[in-house]
C-alpha cells in the first residue's frame, strides 16, 4: 500500500507551527489582580487630585493675602492732617497713632503673607509706644540667620533702649546692659549685613552712658570693617568728640574722606 503523504500548506515561504508555552497568557495572569490594580489606580487619582487641589487653594490664599497686605500698607501711606479741608478728596488720618493703629489692625488680618510685613508691624508697635509687644515681636523674628533676623535683633536693642529711657534708675541700668548685649548679638559676622550699624549702636549707647573709653573700640571697628558705611559721618563725629583717630577709607589719600 502506498504511504499517505501529509497535506502540504499552500502558503509560500517558511511554515511556522504555533506552540503554546507556559500555560497562561499575561492577561490570564493579571485577571486575579485586576481588582487590586483598580483600587490602586483610584487611590492614586484621589491623592493627585487632593495634592493639586491643595496647591491651587494655597496659591489662591496667598494671592488674597498679598492683596490684603497691599491694602494694609496703603493705609500707612495716607496723610496725617489734624483738620482736613472740607473739599479733600483723599482720606487722611487725624493723628499718627490713629494711622498706626489702623495699619496694625489691617496687618493682623493679612494671613499667609503676614511674614512679609512682620518687621514692619513690629516697627509700628514701637512707634505707637507698645514697647512690650514690639519687643516680643522682634525677639520672635530675631531667631535665625537671615537678613530679617539681623534687622529684628537690631530692633530688640533699640526697643530695650527705649524702655531704659523711661525706666527708674535701678531698672534703667539693667535695661541698658540688655540693650548693649542685644546690639552685640545683632551680627556676629564681620562681613554680614548691618555689622557697622550694630557696632555704631554699641558705641553710641556707651557714650550716652558716659563710658567713653569703651565706646572708641566699636566705633573704630565699624569704620574699619565698612569704610563706606552710610553712618560714616556720625561715627567720625563721635570719634572726634572722643579724641580718637578716624580710620581712613581705603583707596583714598590720608586726610580725605568721602
Amino acid at each position: 500500500m502506498a504511504r499517505k503523504e501529509p497535506a502540504s500548506d499552500p502558503t509560500p515561504g517558511i511554515n511556522v507551527t504555533p506552540v503554546h508555552i507556559g500555560g497562561d497568557s499575561i492577561v490570564d495572569r493579571l485577571l486575579p489582580h485586576l481588582s487590586k490594580i483598580a483600587v490602586g489606580a483610584v487611590a492614586l487619582a484621589v491623592v493627585l487630585t487632593g495634592f493639586f487641589t491643595w496647591r491651587w487653594y494655597r496659591h489662591s490664599q496667598e494671592a488674597k493675602s498679598t492683596a490684603r497686605l497691599v491694602k494694609a500698607l496703603e493705609l500707612r501711606d495716607r496723610d496725617v492732617v489734624a483738620e482736613p479741608p472740607a473739599d479733600a478728596t483723599d482720606p487722611s488720618w487725624k493723628t499718627h497713632g490713629e494711622r498706626d493703629s489702623a495699619t496694625l489692625a489691617a496687618l493682623g488680618k493679612v494671613g499667609a503673607a503676614r511674614g512679609a510685613a512682620s518687621l514692619y508691624a513690629a516697627n509700628l508697635l514701637a512707634n505707637a509706644g507698645k514697647l512690650d509687644e514690639a519687643l516680643a515681636a522682634y525677639r520672635k523674628l530675631g531667631a535665625g540667620s537671615g537678613d530679617d533676623a539681623v534687622l529684628a535683633r537690631e530692633g530688640v536693642g533699640l526697643v530695650l533702649e527705649m524702655k531704659a529711657a523711661a525706666a527708674d534708675p535701678a531698672t534703667k541700668a539693667k535695661l541698658v546692659e540688655e540693650a548693649l548685649a542685644a546690639f552685640r548679638a545683632v551680627q556676629p559676622d564681620d562681613k554680614g549685613l548691618h555689622r557697622d550699624h550694630a557696632l555704631y549702636h554699641e558705641g553710641r549707647l556707651l557714650m550716652e552712658t558716659q563710658r567713653n573709653a569703651e565706646a572708641v573700640a566699636p566705633l573704630t571697628r565699624a569704620l574699619e570693617l565698612v569704610p563706606e558705611s552710610m553712618l560714616r559721618g556720625d561715627i567720625s563725629d563721635r570719634l572726634a568728640l572722643l579724641g580718637a583717630p578716624v580710620p581712613e577709607p581705603t583707596g583714598l589719600p590720608a586726610g580725605l574722606t568721602p
